[in-house]
């Protein structure tokens, strides 16, 4: 049927059409090709018809529903590229409004998982000439110049980021670069779209991009794409250093990653920036004691640095890089056939090119010689007197290794022995991070950060989950962005802000989509929920340990006062509620509030052995506690149909007891999460968390530290500061 379409579409263009669309020509023809179901026959034809309109020269006119219609319903973005590029279109319709429609088509295209297969990767897998492969690719270069100019704010720029830079790789790897004029356009524009960009946010996703493109290379060529952007975008962060801490966590497990970008670069050539980027790399893998890594990188990585010791204004870099392999070998490497194998060919290109070195560069020279293990046998290495002797015309003598004029030269050397002294080092301390508010995002942010500041349920996400590749780089689950996010908070060095977009866009509605406040204690629930359904049943019942308990009711039917117990019930919230009375009272007891949640409280209950439906008294009893309990502050009541809330402040302890069964045990507070406004749906929220031994309040992305402890903190509360939900953890009994 699809070819048939086809070639019922292709007689239609060799008659006389209206391209300007008056007699809806164009519409009808852009619904038929919809029937195509085939993608190699949908764009074929589509850039048919494409190319058919600007050999006309006509301006297309498309009606406002009708545009909405057609994208609504084409079966790949070639349509919207099309539509994209009709000037006509962008001039007279609302542009807004155009932008969102292609929006929402990308969106489905990404919750149904066909973004790849938009952009052909099947099908352009299969392609058989040469001729096939360039057709599709000329293609897909047009929808991801599309892309890109969709791609300008962050929200909408996580859903296309792996998309451009696979289409990248896709349509990259058999061309050319420095003769392809448009994907070298796509580039300067990528290049345009992150340069203007401080957003930690976008850049991890930058990062993480390219870790995913990476996991469909074989060879090292194969990389160049991913390895250009890198090296157009890295040198523009900011804050590298604290990204390069985040993603520290994930070296040890993905260090073909790396060793693929020095590859690739080495393939593609080295410049003094990709030069200083893999001496970046190598030192996070001397610090993180990487050994293999080390000696696998070595053996790739120093015989390929060779050919490039011609280049003059790569020296330093050079340089760097054998003293520092130089130095960690004696300290990690330990493999004295590959440093006696790697010495002899670094002195022997140094003899070989020493005319074109200047005086300081031979000083340097004489440095690294001096830097040789004790071990060696200098006179062995290859060309080694040679080079002594040259040095020595010059009047250029090689210092003692342990000399004040050596250190003061090799940056490179005080550097690694700083960084590899763990006793004496000072890492740099954590900065406590915010979350940005992506509109009416503050019931998530407070409950996202008591939850990160839950040592137990922290030490889950981060160290004790599995953490497969390919599951971490999945973007829409919700256990990979409860790990991004909390690697993020865990690992910044520097007072960034973090978007909890990915986080949010992986929960269910209308927390996914909807921009209005929601209740914090109902989206505590459904996380929780949602929790069971995207992480391993063993993971989530260890997550169940921490923050859910169980409690059992006991009934005395009045009539005979038999004592009928219930059965058990699990329960994730306390339900603490004022006393009736409570005009009477200038605060309530956090611990009385907690009492009365347990006290006798009169039922209508059916004893089975009197056989009468009698009034009855019901206690509860917490049969097992959790390690972190969840209180919820019953703050909003019915009055004559209408919800209120109620403002009056509690007493809260910093530590108190709750019986389980027939002990008691201790628990401490460590996060209050407060409540601003009349209803739980609108107003406004923050939190306080005890961070070690400090308080903090945490105001989307402002964090402030408090001094003084909690009953300063309470005692300072505003009258607009209400505490709703309360985190305690057990202390050791």
């Amino acid at each position: 049927m699809d070819q048939s379409y086809y070639r019922s579409i292709q007689e239609k263009l060799e008659n006389n059409l209206d391209f300007s669309n008056k007699n809806n020509d164009v519409k009808n023809l852009l619904l038929e090709c919809n029937k195509i179901q085939n993608n190699v026959l949908g764009y074929k034809i589509m850039s048919q018809i494409f190319q058919a309109i600007q050999k006309s020269g006509q301006r297309v006119l498309l009606l406002d529903q009708d545009q909405v219609q057609i994208i609504k319903s084409c079966k790949s973005l070639a349509t919207l590229g099309f539509l994209y590029n009709q000037e006509q279109i962008r001039i007279q319709q609302k542009e807004k409004e155009f932008r969102e429609n292609i929006r929402n088509q990308i969106d489905d295209l990404q919750k149904q998982g066909l973004l790849e297969k938009a952009f052909l990767f099947d099908e352009a897998m299969k392609c058989k000439t040469k001729e096939e492969y360039i057709e599709i690719s000329t293609t897909i270069k047009i929808i991801l110049n599309v892309l890109i100019e969709f791609g300008s704010d962050s929200y909408h720029f996580t859903q296309i980021f792996d998309v451009i830079l696979n289409a990248l790789l896709l349509t990259g790897n058999n061309t050319t670069i420095g003769r392809d004029h448009q994907l070298l356009s796509i580039l300067d524009k990528f290049h345009k779209l992150l340069a203007n960009s401080t957003s930690p946010y976008i850049w991890t996703i930058v990062f993480e991009s390219i870790l995913n493109a990476s996991t469909y290379m074989e060879k090292p060529t194969d990389f160049v794409q991913p390895n250009l952007i890198a090296r157009i975008i890295l040198y523009h962060i900011p804050f590298m250093e604290a990204l390069f801490n985040y993603f520290g966590k994930y070296f040890g497990r993905l260090y073909n990653f790396e060793c693929k970008m020095f590859q690739s670069m080495l393939n593609f050539g080295v410049t003094q920036q990709s030069l200083d980027l893999i001496l970046k790399f190598s030192n996070l893998f001397v610090k993180e004691y990487q050994v293999d890594i080390l000696r696998d990188i070595r053996k790739d990585l120093i015989p390929n640095l060779f050919k490039y010791m011609k280049t003059v204004n790569t020296f330093d870099q050079l340089q760097n890089l054998f003293n520092f392999f130089l130095i960690s070998s004696c300290q990690q490497l330990v493999d004295k056939e590959l440093d006696n194998q790697h010495f002899s060919d670094i002195i022997f290109n140094f003899d070989m090119n020493f005319e074109i070195y200047s005086d300081s560069q031979l000083k340097r020279i004489a440095n690294f010689l001096a830097l040789l293990p004790k071990q060696f046998n200098k006179k062995e290495l290859q060309s080694y007197k040679s080079l002594e002797d040259k040095l020595k015309k010059k009047v250029i003598y090689i210092p003692q290794s342990i000399s004040q004029n050596l250190l003061m030269n090799e940056q490179i050397q005080i550097w690694f022995q700083e960084e590899n002294q763990q006793i004496q080092s000072k890492s740099k301390t954590q900065k406590l991070v915010g979350l940005k508010n992506l509109l009416n995002t503050c019931y998530l942010n407070s409950f996202i950060q008591a939850l990160f500041w839950t040592k137990d349920f922290k030490n889950l996400i981060i160290n004790e989950f599995k953490r497969e590749t390919v599951e971490f780089l999945k973007p829409f689950s919700l256990k990979t962005n409860f790990l991004k996010c909390f690697l993020f908070l865990d690992s910044m060095t520097d007072d960034i802000d973090y978007t909890p977009l990915l986080l949010k866009r992986s929960l269910r509605e209308p927390y996914k989509t909807d921009v209005r406040q929601q209740d914090a204690a109902e989206f505590g629930v459904h996380l929780f929920e949602d929790m069971e359904n995207n992480f391993d049943p063993e993971e989530y019942k260890q997550i169940k340990e921490i923050f859910y308990g169980m409690s059992k009711s006991t009934f005395i039917c009045k009539n005979c006062e038999k004592q009928t117990k219930g059965p058990d019930e699990e329960f994730m919230y306390i339900t603490l509620n004022f006393e009736d009375n409570r005009q009477a009272k200038m605060k309530d007891e956090i611990e009385k509030m907690i009492e009365r949640h347990q006290m006798k409280e009169q039922i209508t209950f059916n004893c089975e052995q009197c056989q009468k439906t009698t009034q009855s008294t019901r206690t509860l009893q917490f049969s097992k506690l959790p390690k972190n309990i969840i209180m919820q502050i019953n703050r909003f009541e019915f009055q004559q149909g209408v919800r209120s809330k109620i403002n009056d402040q509690i007493n809260l302890k910093a530590i108190i007891k709750i019986q389980e069964e027939d002990k008691d045990l201790n628990y401490e507070l460590y996060a209050v999460l407060i409540h601003f406004g009349e209803i739980p749906d609108a107003g406004h929220y923050t939190i306080y968390c005890k961070v070690d031994k400090n308080w903090y309040r945490f105001d989307d992305n402002q964090v402030n530290k408090i001094d003084g402890d909690f009953d300063i903190i309470q005692r300072n509360f505003k009258k607009e500061e209400t505490p709703y939900l309360l985190f305690f953890r057990r202390k050791n009994n």
